[in-house]
């Protein structure tokens, strides 16, 4: 069977993806860790202290628990973004390495479809060039 730059290709850009996949769900985990720290904070305290406690008026929302339940909230969300984000990453890049050494054509299908998710431009081209070059894998 003939060796074409197909496969190859989306090789490369399915693990340029996964790489890409894999630092931002690392940036998602640390940015959970750091809303986390902002949700620790008593954000009632610095805000009386800038408005004074009598602006809230009674019966009115107190905005520092509502910042506090916000960032609770926020931190849950990045956290199982950054999980998916990780391991569409992990996957992609298996992918890539399975496109490159042709081994297993459905993983590298897999990878590029993900990699999709991560950065769409070079999904597409990668599952194109997959798809075209299915002939060439074990």
């Amino acid at each position: 069977m003939e060796r074409t730059w197909k496969p190859t290709t989306a090789g490369i850009m399915t693990i340029i993806t996964g790489a890409m996949g894999i630092a931002g769900g690392v940036l998602l985990f640390l940015l959970s860790g750091i809303v986390r720290t902002l949700g620790g904070i008593d954000w009632g305290q610095w805000m009386d202290k800038w408005s004074g406690e009598d602006w809230w008026g009674p019966g009115a929302a107190y905005p520092p628990g509502m910042v506090e339940q916000f960032l609770g909230g926020a931190t849950m969300w990045i956290m199982i973004a950054g999980i998916i984000v990780l391991v569409f990453g992990i996957i992609a890049l298996s992918g890539g390495i399975s496109a490159i050494k042709r081994r297993s054509w459905g993983l590298s299908l897999a990878g590029s479809i993900l990699s999709l998710f991560i950065m769409p431009i070079l999904g597409i081209l990668a599952i194109i060039f997959v798809s075209l070059g299915k002939r060439e894998f074990e």
